[in-house]
């Protein structure tokens, strides 16, 4: 089997896109590239050893779906990413357009929820757990097929910037393995991180 070659999107840090390159440092699975349609995102700055290309979302969606096309890419992983998908992209990708999102979807998503916006709401509203979701992309915000979620508790005294690091945390351990797996068609991992149950 061909390694499945993927295109990374992302919009801010690219700590996700990241963990995402050095899970796949063996080359089981191929990175073409990484767009970002900001360019002042912090992508920009990382150390790393896949071109990062900047996209305006609108003008260059079917300019960019057949730089993919005509590259071979087979999957879209969404990174911190905060536009929405084009529906030709979704059709192009099916099944393999991938979103991580820091909450237990259906719960905290939707337009204008990501990041500090997320976890600020889940403490304020005196949530017991929060979490991550990992699910396939559709075009509508966050209501994708759910492929994985993995819970963690709020301690008394959790800030909205604690809760968020410790999810992030969690995703930059998941999103890899996840993808990954159903990339190949394997299991999703049952074994977690400390503090993390599914």
């Amino acid at each position: 089997m061909n390694s499945p070659k993927v295109a990374i999107l992302v919009s801010g840090s690219g700590s996700n896109a990241a963990s995402l390159l050095e899970f796949w440092a063996n080359g089981a699975v191929q990175t073409v590239g990484i767009w970002t349609n900001r360019k002042s995102a912090g992508i920009w700055n990382r150390p790393i050893n896949v071109l990062v290309h900047h996209f305006v979302p609108g003008d260059d969606d079917e300019k960019l779906l057949a730089q993919w096309r005509a590259e071979g890419v087979t999957a879209l992983v969404l990174a911190g990413y905060l536009k929405p998908v084009p529906s030709a992209w979704i059709q192009a990708f099916g099944p393999r357009c991938y979103n991580i999102h820091p909450a237990l979807l259906p719960a905290y998503g939707g337009h204008g929820m990501y990041g500090r916006h997320i976890h600020e709401a889940v403490v304020a509203a005196g949530e017991a757990e929060s979490g991550l979701s990992i699910h396939r992309v559709t075009e509508h915000y966050d209501e994708g097929p759910i492929l994985f979620q993995m819970r963690t508790p709020l301690v008394p005294g959790d800030t909205a910037e604690a809760l968020g690091a410790r999810i992030l945390n969690g995703e930059h351990w998941a999103s890899p393995r996840v993808v990954t797996a159903d990339l190949f068609g394997t299991e999703f991992p049952t074994e977690l991180p400390e503090g993390w149950s599914k």
